[in-house]
């Protein structure tokens, strides 16, 4: 997909694909650390929870670029109309903004980006 279609793209949809392409990343990890299905599903879920993503939005927000931090902030900002009692609504906001990274950097077809967050964040 076109590199500047994907930047006006909105945020929240940015992060509706991040947030699958997020999660198939963390199954697809794990399962190559050789773990048994029991702890699969428990370490992914606490790699795929916005709590979680909240505090990998803040670590790598500071290391972005200015186009890459508007698009966050879009994301973060969007009309989000319902919040899970998991998280403060900061976090849901931040996860957002998390997983449109993601959606961001799948689309562009940046897949050794996503890689070398994982690397970084796990």
């Amino acid at each position: 997909m076109d590199s500047l279609k994907v930047r006006e793209m909105s945020g929240l949809v940015l992060a509706y694909l991040g947030d699958a392409v997020w999660e198939l990343y963390m199954r697809e990890f794990f399962i190559k650390k050789g773990l048994n299905i029991k702890n699969l599903n428990k370490i992914v879920k606490e790699n795929v929870n916005a709590k979680k993503q909240s505090e990998f939005f803040k670590t790598i927000f500071p290391k972005l670029d200015e186009s890459e931090k508007a698009i966050l902030n879009r994301a973060k900002n969007g009309n989000i109309k319902t919040f899970p009692n998991s998280c403060s609504v900061m976090e849901y906001r931040e996860a957002t903004a998390f997983e449109a990274y993601i959606g961001l950097l799948h689309l562009t077809k940046q897949f050794e980006k996503i890689e070398k967050l994982i690397e970084i964040l796990l």
